[in-house]
This record gives C-alpha cells, structure tokens and sequence, in this order.
C-alpha cells in the first residue's frame, strides 16, 4: 500500500463523517472530500498536511484554539447579533424539514393534512 493510498483512505474516512450543511442539503462539504480521495488523478497530490487540516477542522480543534472573545461575539453596537442569527438558523432548518415532511407525503395526505 502507498503512502497515497493511506492518506486517500484518511481523507475518505473524515468525508464520510462530515456533518451535513442542513442549509444547503445540495452542496456538502463531506460529498467533496469522499470524491477528492476516490480521484486516481489526484491521489498522487494528497499530502498528510492536507488531511491532518481536514482532520482538525472536523474535530473543531481550532476552534478551541482560536477562541472569540466575548466582545466579539456580543459586539456593543448589536449585541444580540449572534444569538438572533442562530435563533434564525434553527428556524430554517425546522421549517426545511417540515417542508422535506410535506415532499414525502402523498398527494391524499397533504390535501387532508395528515
């Protein structure tokens, strides 16, 4: 086994455990690392810096690293920005799964609401 091999393997490893973007359920970030390290073309330019990177984003190490501050996630000009922009999130991803609800009902079943 080469050494591509391995860290094509790594890095389909960390695409297949990738959480899903609930907001845009088409583009996953995960779908593109498994397909970057299926490439036989590109497999031979997979160094283990590129993986390790993955690696520590899917772990949110650097967040733990790279902290905010309490002034920057509550700035003085607005400082419930940030509580209200995930409030919203929440709210979007809710109403996108009642929606996915709703697409996999039939026809019968939405018309009588059930």
């Amino acid at each position: 086994m080469t050494a591509g091999s391995n860290l094509a393997k790594e890095l389909l490893r960390i695409g297949k455990s990738w959480p899903p973007d609930i907001l845009r359920p088409r583009l996953q970030y995960g779908n593109y690392l498994v397909a970057l390290a299926q490439s036989k073309q590109l497999e031979k330019r997979l160094t283990p810096g590129l993986v390790r990177s993955q690696q520590l984003l899917l772990e949110n190490s650097l967040k733990e690293k790279y902290a905010l501050s309490d002034k920057t996630l509550h700035p003085a000009s607005y400082p419930d920005k940030y509580s209200k922009l995930v409030g919203l999130l929440e709210e979007a991803v809710a109403t996108n799964e009642a929606s996915q609800d709703a697409k996999s009902k039939g026809f019968w079943a939405k018309l009588l609401r059930r």
